[in-house]
């Protein structure tokens, strides 16, 4: 292996160490009943198929990774032929929904955003009419809203197993483990109990 191989590859697992902190940070918050009762509401709304074009396809087209709202949000922005419509809503991740946004370009469901992890070319999604955006007090940011309450990150069937995950990722972490490795290292263990549970 060269040493310009060597170098992309560190960077890679740096951000993947990196987007695994925030992933297990934003999925451990506190379990409430409104998250239920959402969680409940949601899965009874229709879902979708949306696809995902080619990375590199989306990559060409200046689309960020990891940052869907803000893609789809430019995306219907800047479309000239007005066919682009920004929707958000909920990304069905095993027993999981994933505050995700998409593009309706024209009746077809699209995912605008390249990810650092591999990720299906195909996934559900259920769009979500009660989300809104509303600018953050300084104008710089967009937050998301659900019927006048800020939303998280994604809404968990068993949220307690987030909190137990984050829990182990910070320890190993503590014990020297680099993120990386810490990820893999939770993903074998307590990872894999997780996914057996009962999907969505």
């Amino acid at each position: 292996m060269d040493e310009e191989q060597a170098a992309k590859d560190a960077r890679r697992q740096k951000e993947l160490g990196d987007l695994a902190i925030r992933n297990a940070e934003e999925m451990a918050f506190h379990p409430t009943d409104w998250e239920q009762q959402v969680l409940a509401e949601v899965i009874k709304l229709q879902r979708v198929i949306v696809v995902r074009p080619p990375e590199a396809e989306l990559l060409d087209a200046d689309m960020v990774r990891n940052d869907c709202h803000v893609n789809c949000h430019t995306q219907e922005a800047n479309d000239p032929d007005r066919l682009s419509r920004h929707v958000t809503g909920w990304l069905i991740d095993g027993s999981d929904l994933i505050l995700h946004s998409v593009v309706d370009y024209g009746g077809q469901w699209l995912c605008l955003t390249p990810q650092l992890a591999p990720a299906p070319s195909k996934f559900q999604f259920i769009p979500d009419r009660f989300i809104e955006w509303r600018e953050s007090g300084d104008g710089t940011t967009r937050d998301a809203y659900r019927k006048g309450k800020a939303l998280p990150t994604a809404l968990r069937k068993y949220p307690e197993d987030h909190i137990q995950m984050r829990d182990e990722f910070r320890r190993l972490m503590t014990s020297g483990m680099s993120a990386f490795d810490a990820r893999d290292r939770v993903d074998a263990t307590l990872g894999v109990e997780f996914r057996k549970k009962e999907p969505i």
